[in-house]
């Protein structure tokens, strides 16, 4: 697949694919800089993403260009499977958020989550595990301005992952003002929730607060990572199915604890329910989520758990 830069609005652009990618760019007297947000899903892309920018700076910009920074939103593989091979070539900055470093500097720590233990090796590969990324630069909460005026704004997303950020960009042309929010994974698109209606999340309240917040930013368009880009009024439509996807999972968890399960049985019972074939990938990654689901039902006084002949039982609470 060959890799095309779309725009957005002034000086915002967006590499479609798997995993989109936004391109900001920042026109100074002598070149342009451009910041990338996420990378594409697999690392055999990188070497594009750099003959992209360069076309476009050399060709429709008519200027020399350097990559200054890739913003991650979160330390997923296919967000971050690029960024080893393009600081390696241009020496750019990695950013990342306090609560994402870890799990850059140290993937195995994602995969021994997803696992509950430590991962099986056919999970240690580049689709599930990134390479290790270090020499990160700390994103702040103060807003960065660029010498064109552009701002970038970071906006807490926790849900699908534990420091997961928004990207808000405000940009000012010769006649508009657009403001373009990059909402990595705290919202899904209509083909993705089509294909994964549970998709993975560790915190499901966090991620039910974080679609609210992305409902309610002022943004003239949303690009989530894995979806087609949305007009303002389009976004709570697209919210409302987030929604009603983790409240369907809930009330299917809870109908079922109406009889006690242990979590593996929960999770067959889910399985079949879902029509989701028993792979290994699906199984380990709704295995977290479900787990996650378990923890905010109880917490939320839902359902409750007990032991039984050292088996751990869970409960809806009637």
């Amino acid at each position: 697949m060959d890799l095309e830069l779309k725009k957005i609005s002034d000086n915002v652009y967006y590499i479609p694919g798997s995993t989109n990618t936004g391109v900001i760019t920042e026109q100074t007297q002598n070149q342009v800089n451009f910041y990338l947000i996420d990378t594409p899903g697999n690392a055999e892309y990188a070497p594009q993403v750099l003959k992209l920018l360069e076309n476009f700076a050399k060709n429709i910009l008519k200027q020399n260009w350097t990559l200054k920074s890739i913003i991650t939103t979160h330390s997923h593989a296919d967000h971050v499977s690029c960024c080893s091979y393009l600081k390696e070539k241009t020496g750019c900055d990695i950013w990342c958020t306090q609560e994402e470093r870890g799990n850059m500097e140290l993937p195995t720590y994602e995969q021994a989550i997803i696992c509950g233990g430590w991962p099986l090796p056919e999970l240690q590969t580049p689709f599930y595990q990134a390479e290790k990324i270090l020499d990160i630069t700390l994103i702040k909460e103060s807003d960065i301005l660029l010498c064109d005026g552009t701002k970038i704004t970071f906006i807490k997303l926790p849900g699908h992952h534990f420091g997961m950020t928004g990207v808000l960009v405000k940009t000012s042309g010769e006649k508009t003002e657009n403001t373009v929010l990059f909402a990595a994974d705290g919202i899904f698109g209509r083909e993705q929730m089509k294909k994964y209606w549970i998709p993975f999340m560790l915190d499901v309240g966090s991620f039910k607060m974080s679609l609210d917040k992305i409902v309610e930013t002022k943004a003239d368009f949303v690009l989530p990572a894995h979806g087609a880009i949305l007009k303002k009024e389009e976004t709570e439509a697209l919210a409302e199915l987030n929604r009603f996807a983790v409240l369907t999972t809930e009330k299917s968890i809870c109908k079922i604890l109406e009889t006690p399960h242990t979590a593996e049985n929960l999770l067959k019972a889910v399985f079949d329910e879902n029509n989701i074939p028993g792979k290994l990938g699906q199984y380990i990654l709704i295995g977290c989520t479900v787990r996650s689901y378990l923890s905010y039902l109880y917490r939320s006084g839902k359902i409750r758990y007990y032991f039984q002949d050292n088996l751990m039982f869970w409960q809806r609470v009637k």
